[in-house]
């Protein structure tokens, strides 16, 4: 057991979690498991996107040089040689004075550099081929075009998207939809990405009830690890809830040996300072302490270490408490397993809407509304800060992070941490 650091700050804790952890090895991952991953290196495009010249437009492949005094007064009459639908080749190639009805999507032929819209022409049939495409001139086999068009105009080009062996993934982007979509666009099946990583939760304590139990005097339910390990499936990792671990030695070393298994171990309570606080004393002994309590609040008794090499964050037990030091330790140490660059939540500006204070010398993590007032971001606080109190994260939407004894008076600005992005979005 190594010699244990007492109330460190949060950034000391954090930066020392942190270097308990390294992104876990890339693996080749098919397309369809990769979302959310973290690519591990760039991605190159095996083929052009488009793959040829196409169609922006129904209507038809004309050459632009025929168009050029083409107006509704002096149309430019052409003379209908095919139809291309989307998927079929032209075997034709286009000469002056020639046009050929094309779709959306489809190959422009040989000879033709523009596409004019059927808008844009004297044809009323724009719904579908098979129809009778007359013209006003009565004749199918001839179009008239009533506007000049430049060369390349409603054309996509091959390779006007993506071309071949351009990066179109970057090592270190997460694989959302647009970027899967991409990737299978250039025909890429498997991508080497950092796994999701795995979290063994024990909640502890022989106090602790299943949430769908009788519920008894003296006992409390295991709302704790519920949330928690909705928290780790929101990053993209892999929870895993184990049965809660009562307060012995045995009980809680087994608990121990069998989240070994998983990338990092999360426990709940047993790591403040009563006769049955066992975690930080088992930990001690089975494995390395780094530290345990910070100058925080809430959430001072946290600790961290290693047990079977594997990296163990002891969370205190009252729910605010546990969510809060997830929040700004636990959550980064699994982004960083999985690769990510950006590992805290969102940091914003508001203004106090209230007198803010911070606990007497303690770095303090408020819960508070945000909320969109009179053109700017105002914060307030989210009721009663007591840390049995987890109703205040369902009223609140950040954290306001208040320095050791700062006071912050209405209408200065105060730093959050916007624990739910997409809302801030909306505000």
């Amino acid at each position: 057991m190594t010699d244990v650091q007492t109330f460190l700050s949060v950034d000391d804790a954090l930066e020392r979690i942190l270097r308990g952890f390294t992104p876990l090895p890339a693996r080749h991952t098919p397309l369809a498991e990769a979302l959310g991953l973290i690519a591990a290196e760039d991605v190159l495009a095996r083929d052009n996107v488009p793959g040829f010249d196409n169609s922006a437009y129904d209507g038809y492949a004309v050459r632009a040089a025929d168009l050029a005094l083409a107006s509704a007064d002096t149309p430019a009459q052409l003379r209908v040689v095919d139809e291309i639908p989307a998927g079929r080749v032209s075997p034709l190639t286009l000469h002056p004075g020639e046009a050929a009805r094309i779709m959306t999507g489809a190959p422009v032929p040989a000879g033709a550099d523009t596409v004019v819209p059927f808008e844009d022409t004297d044809r009323t049939d724009w719904g579908y081929l098979g129809t009778d495409p007359r013209s006003t001139y009565g004749d199918r086999r001839v179009v008239a075009v009533l506007e000049t068009a430049a060369p390349g105009e409603n054309v996509r080009p091959a390779g006007g998207d993506i071309s071949a062996g351009s990066v179109v993934v970057e090592a270190g982007r997460r694989l959302g939809p647009a970027e899967i979509g991409v990737l299978g666009s250039v025909g890429v099946t498997t991508v080497r990405a950092h796994p999701r990583a795995s979290a063994a939760i024990i909640p502890t304590g022989d106090e602790i009830v299943e949430i769908d139990a009788s519920i008894r005097a003296g006992q409390v339910r295991n709302s704790n690890a519920w949330a928690l390990e909705a928290a780790t499936r929101t990053l993209g990792a892999e929870p895993n809830r184990l049965p809660i671990t009562g307060d012995t030695v045995e009980a809680l070393q087994a608990a121990l040996t069998t989240g070994a298994e998983s990338d990092v171990i999360v426990t709940i309570g047993g790591v403040s300072m009563g006769d049955f606080d066992l975690v930080t004393n088992v930990l001690g002994s089975e494995g390395r302490m780094d530290f345990w309590q910070i100058n925080m609040r809430p959430g001072k008794p946290l600790a961290f270490g290693f047990v079977h090499d594997t990296p163990v964050i002891g969370l205190p037990g009252n729910p605010v408490s546990s969510i809060v030091c997830f929040a700004l330790f636990v959550r980064p140490a699994l982004l960083r397993l999985m690769g990510h660059r950006d590992l805290t939540h969102p940091r914003v500006r508001a203004v106090a809407g209230e007198r803010l204070r911070s606990a007497q010398g303690k770095r303090t993590f408020l819960r508070a509304q945000l909320r969109r007032e009179n053109g700017q971001l105002l914060c307030t606080s989210a009721g009663d800060q007591s840390s049995y109190r987890m109703s205040s994260l369902v009223d609140g939407n950040g954290l306001a992070v208040l320095l050791e004894d700062q006071t912050i008076e209405p209408g200065e600005r105060v730093d959050v941490l916007a624990l739910d992005s997409e809302a801030l979005l909306q505000l």
